[in-house]
């Protein structure tokens, strides 16, 4: 159709212009015939298809659920580490060996290697010994290897880990031994805790020991294998890890079903035995059954089915195959909307965590997210969200909770909201298993760093049928050269390394999707025939480093979202033909400014919009034109405009204008002063988030109250403002479940008696307050609901004489729904302080998870 279209000819008198115009109406006419056929063509098979799925009555299988939610007992067993169901005593064997010395006073071990098949718990186990040992060095790491390492790519991680804010952004000319010199320099005479994890050869540790120490400080090494062989090659103690036990085995399948240690009912401990036998004590064969068990009634039969469904596992051979027999039950219980979406992840590598919205806008691109089956009033973005909980509440993909309190300034306040899941990791089991049915489906195409295919084993016919390609470090060696015909049909394109080595646009015709996962070495040369992609929905470059996206841009009418999200703190200029983008939803960026003859007002479609740079009064006015938006982050910058001018009048009638806002976010400069917001007297009355690190300096914010009935999450921060004197306006807003109080007064005292009642905070589970002198006392019966609690507040580093237990009685014992509690290290510093916080914890009935950043 776009073929079709041809060029106009302006000479409409002349001879040539006639020929011209008779040539293209001929090119017209015979490209409309050839679609016909195809058409017509489409239509029979389709016709072919409608009868095959009423024959086999497809609609009572893949039924849709209702929008689902994370299940709470999965977040409690990924999240408390304490209570990780047989992890003690391996735990406690291996802290012995690595820190303490044995009868025979050998010389501890600098080195110790945690063997096991897959499934069996290693990155647990480790990343346990992890965080219990951590706060006893002066750095820790931890990296994970994998089948196919990228081996600069990890020790960037290592330099990242070590400092962060010095290694944000890593010199893309550095080599490994520059590397390597860079991370030897930063734990030189200091005390380390590193874990690299799933080695499955040795060469990737011939590399990485490089850059580690050898013991002389006392630093440990923790190393997770498969293999034995690479355990004893790498040297140090070796501990082979064992499947649970009957009663561990027992106790985890109960805990994930019933949320308790003994809640099967009689009626189902005999199958349940039975299946635990065959799971032969293996976690993720455990968690994985028990997902799906929880899934369905709680029916003998129902059970029985389960169980006839496994065949034999693990109790005489533990066989990789048994494992995904089990793990294929669960694929084969998906509905097929859902094994379409479980698939795609099969183009992500292996140990990546991947991002929860951009996974579900891909799969929006795609088409797999419809309202067919769903309930009216769901947008299609909170169905894909329900379908990657469920990926969660089978155990399919492993949750990854967002726990960064007290981080504000140069990290994604979006991200911070809550303490929600904010990605996922997929276990390299399941991984394995996926890739290996995305490759017999010919669902996607993968290419290694080699060069070479994943799966090469299918059909050559389907081998021929390239949709979706994901390449994986690829280089310079395979440049498609062989395949160059296949690439018309490609629908997903995602390239995983540096984006120069990705095959040029103009090969592909069909494209949907195309993700950059690594934009440093890309330029505007390789954006050139960005226009060629007519039919894309979903454009992601992330790290971009130009300064100004193409005109071309604007010629991408079907663009529902743009993704240039870290773009390295740069600001990139949005060009004119931007504003042609008028089916485009989601801009989604890191910092974006509009170039002066840039309007918004036909981009009817525009919901989201992320990272924009409010430097003038254009700017806010193209906003506030956008009357359908839903979701605003805005960024102020330090321009002369906004010492001088009216910013606040600007600001104030920008959000009026867009009375749909139900998020919104504002970033303000803080290297000079804080921003004030106390002019910000009004907001939408269905807000829903706000956030903000400006500071409400003079009063407390006029605009909340019980109205904001919607309002869940709050992030401020207050000046001098007397908190107990409003604290009844929070406690009244009845949908609020995050809450963040900041402070950046530094010598003022209050107490502050947070009030109780069932009326009070009726939603609050998140509560994360910071300042620096305020007394904070939780009174019996307040805050009912709340699971997670952050404080940062000040303690000095011994008792006074004026200083008694009582400075440090947060009245936690009265927080019933406790289940994590977060102090500020400062409180380490003082013994009598951290006394009586372990003591509160010890004696809570929940036992809530203490820890200290």
């Amino acid at each position: 159709m776009f073929r079709g279209k041809g060029h106009q000819h302006t000479k409409l008198f002349s001879f040539k212009g006639l020929i011209g115009k008779v040539t293209d109406l001929y090119n017209k006419a015979k490209t409309n015939h050839k679609i016909h056929n195809i058409i017509k063509d489409i239509m029979v098979q389709v016709k072919v298809i409608s009868e095959r799925r009423g024959r086999y009555n497809v609609d009572g299988v893949s039924a849709r659920p209702n929008v689902v939610t994370v299940d709470p007992r999965l977040e409690a067993m990924y999240r408390k580490a304490t209570e990780l169901v047989g992890i003690h005593r391996p735990k406690n064997e291996l802290t012995k060996w690595l820190f303490e010395q044995d009868c025979s006073s050998r010389q501890q071990p600098h080195i110790v290697s945690i063997v096991g098949f897959g499934g069996l718990g290693k990155t647990t186990l480790a990343n346990a010994l992890l965080q219990d040992h951590k706060a006893q060095f002066d750095c820790h790491i931890f990296v994970s290897v994998s089948l196919n390492p990228d081996i600069k790519k990890i020790f960037k991680r290592m330099l990242h880990q070590l400092d962060e804010k010095k290694y944000a952004s890593i010199n893309e000319q550095w080599d490994e031994v520059d590397l390597i010199n860079k991370i030897r320099e930063l734990i030189d005479a200091r005390r380390c805790l590193c874990v690299i994890d799933d080695i499955w050869n040795e060469s990737p540790w011939d590399t990485i020991k490089l850059a580690l120490q050898d013991g002389s400080h006392g630093s440990k090494i923790i190393i997770t294998t498969r293999n034995k062989a690479v355990a004893e090659y790498v040297g140090g103690g070796v501990y082979e890890l064992k499947p649970l036990s009957n009663y561990d085995s027992k106790l985890l399948l109960n805990k994930r079903i019933f949320d308790a240690e003994d809640g099967c009912p009689p009626s189902l401990r005999e199958v349940a035995e039975k299946i635990l036998k065959k799971c032969g004590g293996v976690p993720l064969a455990i968690i994985t059954t028990a997902s799906l068990l929880a899934s369905k009634p709680r029916h003998l039969q129902d059970w029985e089915k389960v169980n006839n469904s496994i065949g034999f596992g693990f109790e005489k051979n533990h066989d990789v195959e048994k494992m995904k027999n089990i793990l294929c039950l669960s694929y084969n219980d998906l509905p097929a909307h859902l094994k379409t979406c479980l698939l795609y992840l099969s183009k992500y590598p292996e140990d990546m965590e991947i991002r929860k919205d951009v996974l579900v806008l891909g799969w929006l691109a795609e088409g797999f997210i419809t309202h067919h089956g769903e309930a009216s009033g769901k947008s299609l973005m909170e169905i894909g969200e329900s379908y990657f909980n469920e990926f969660i509440n089978r155990s399919l993909i492993q949750p990854v909770y967002n726990d960064s309190p007290f981080t504000v300034n140069n990290v994604d306040l979006d991200m911070l909201a809550e303490t929600e899941v904010h990605a996922c990791q997929v276990h390299d089991m399941v991984l394995e298993l996926i890739n290996q049915l995305s490759a017999e489906e010919g669902f996607a195409t993968t290419v290694l760093s080699d060069g070479q295919q994943a799966r090469t084993h299918t059909t050559t016919v389907r081998q021929r049928k390239i949709r979706r390609l994901s390449l994986h470090n690829s280089n310079k060696s395979y440049a498609l050269q062989q395949e160059r015909e296949q690439l018309f049909k490609v629908r997903s394109l995602d390239v995983f390394g540096h984006a120069d080595l990705m095959p040029a646009l103009s090969r592909f015709h069909v494209l949907r999707v195309l993700q950059v996962h690594d934009c440093s070495r890309l330029d505007n040369k390789h954006l050139k025939d960005l226009d060629k992609l007519y039919l894309l929905r979903f454009l992601r470059l992330q790290g971009l480093r130009v300064t100004k996206l193409p005109e071309s841009i604007g010629k991408l009418e079907f663009l529902e979202t743009l993704d240039i999200r870290g773009n390295d703190k740069s600001v990139i200029m949005l060009p004119a033909s931007f504003g042609k983008l008028g089916n485009l939803a989601r801009l989604l960026a890191t910092g974006v400014e509009l170039s002066d003859g840039l309007t918004l007002e036909n981009m009817k479609s525009l919901q989201v919009l992320v990272g924009i740079c409010a430097t003038n009064s254009h700017t806010l006015a193209q906003i506030g034109k956008l009357t359908k938006l839903k979701s605003l982050s805005l960024e102020i910058k330090e321009q002369l405009e906004w010492c001088t001018g009216n910013s606040n009048e600007l600001i104030i009638m920008c959000l009026q204008m867009c009375s749909s806002l139900q998020e919104l976010v504002i970033r303000t400069p803080t290297r000079k002063y804080y921003y004030l917001l106390d002019f910000m007297t009004q907001v939408s009355s269905g807000l829903q988030r706000f956030m903000s690190n400006g500071i409400f300096e003079e009063e407390f914010p006029r605009w909340i109250d019980s109205s904001l009935s919607c309002l869940t999450v709050l992030s401020i921060m207050l000046g001098e403002v007397q908190l107990s004197e409003h604290l009844e306006k929070l406690a009244e807003l009845p949908s609020l479940r995050f809450l963040r109080l900041r402070f950046n007064v530094f010598n003022k005292h209050e107490k502050i008696l947070i009030p109780y009642g069932a009326s009070a905070f009726p939603c609050l589970t998140d509560l994360e307050f910071q300042c620096i002198r305020m007394v904070l006392k939780f009174q019996h019966g307040a805050m009912q609901k709340l699971q997670r609690l952050c404080l940062k507040v000040s303690v000095p580093l011994r008792s006074g004489p004026f200083q008694t237990s009582n400075n440090f009685d947060y009245g936690l014992e009265n927080l019933l729904s406790l289940r994590h509690v977060t102090f500020h290290r400062s409180v380490r510093n003082n013994p009598e302080a951290q006394y009586s916080i372990r003591k509160a914890i010890a004696d809570h009935p929940n036992h809530p998870v203490l820890s200290f950043v």
